[in-house]
């Protein structure tokens, strides 16, 4: 099997003075990759901020014989999410991988005690990084039809009733991978999100239990490294997909619909009778994008017309602000 090299490849590489992000940054180094190492340095709740991690790694990737430089501002920031993107080319004059993993964890709160201000912090950190991020190396990673993107989400996607900030803005991530990769398949941009597991910092807060030693033990952040390698890969075709990764196991996470229910004549009594019938587990249809989920409606409410995503133009006035395509 030949190996997957990154000769000539630029990466970026966030949250990467620490556990996984790390492990990405060196990995990718290893196998050839000039990396920037993106890492203010922020304790696991989100405070303080401390360079020397990032810098401790590029240390270590040219120990190895490797080419990295690092970049140290609080990606919360949207200017220094955008100059993390710059950092990469004024060094290196191209970027052809990223890599968004930064993220913290602010503790288990009940919901009744939690604040917009969490909840910034988190969406800061994950979704408006992550944006500001792949918007400001759009252009970089079209130049050669081979740009790569994958974001660290989580399954707290889920849910998480004491995380709701976290699970939040985790869950973003499903509508920024999907929307990036059908935007970007016609530049050869790939995009996809790892929902990782691994024993990090953030698995301290793992109460003391069987589960914990099995994490523990079990979930090495190693294990997860060479996903994220294979998917930012020129050769890797695959995009648009969240895969659920930890201790070995990959998984594909899905969006899918159900054909449920059609009344035409429906009233919210009968609605409630539905529901039932509704959240029956079957019927089960994997759903790709927008259009997808509006073609399945047609189908199975007896349309016989071709189903596309309808968006209006963009405005001509940049302060006219596009309306919500219909769906």
């Amino acid at each position: 099997m030949t190996a997957l090299r990154f000769d000539e490849r630029v990466a970026l590489v966030t949250g990467a003075g620490r556990g996984m992000g790390r492990l990405h940054a060196l990995e990718l180094a290893r196998r050839g990759a000039r990396v920037v190492v993106a890492d203010a340095g922020l304790a696991l709740l989100g405070t303080g901020a401390d360079p020397s991690p990032a810098h401790e790694v590029v240390e270590e990737i040219r120990a190895a014989g490797g080419t990295a430089v690092a970049y140290t501002d609080d990606l919360r920031d949207e200017r220094a999410a955008r100059d993390a993107v710059r950092r990469a080319v004024d060094a290196f004059g191209a970027l052809d991988v990223v890599v968004h993993n930064a993220g913290f964890t602010l503790g288990g709160l009940g919901f009744e005690h939690e604040s917009l201000d969490r909840l910034d912090a988190q969406l800061g950190v994950n979704v408006r990084a992550g944006f500001a991020i792949a918007q400001e190396a759009w252009p970089h990673l079209a130049r050669h039809g081979r740009g790569r993107i994958v974001f660290a989400g989580s399954t707290a996607r889920y849910g998480m009733p004491r995380s709701v900030p976290y699970a939040t803005a985790k869950s973003a991530y499903l509508g920024l991978t999907r929307s990036l990769a059908l935007a970007g398949a016609p530049m050869g941009i790939g995009v996809n999100t790892v929902e990782p597991a691994g024993a990090t910092r953030m698995a301290e807060n793992l109460a003391e239990s069987d589960y914990r030693t099995w994490f523990l033990d079990t979930m090495r952040p190693e294990l997860v490294t060479p996903v994220v390698v294979a998917l930012v890969h020129d050769s890797c075709a695959v995009s648009g997909e969240l895969f659920v990764v930890g201790g070995g196991r990959i998984a594909r996470a899905i969006v899918a619909e159900s054909r449920g229910v059609v009344d035409r004549d429906l009233t919210p009594e009968t609605a409630l009778a539905h529901l039932d019938a509704v959240l029956e587990d079957r019927d089960w249809t994997v759903i790709a994008d927008t259009a997808g989920s509006g073609a399945l409606a047609a189908q199975v409410l007896g349309a016989t017309i071709e189903v596309a995503m309808t968006t209006n133009p963009a405005p001509t006035d940049p302060t006219d602000a596009d309306r919500e395509p219909t769906a």
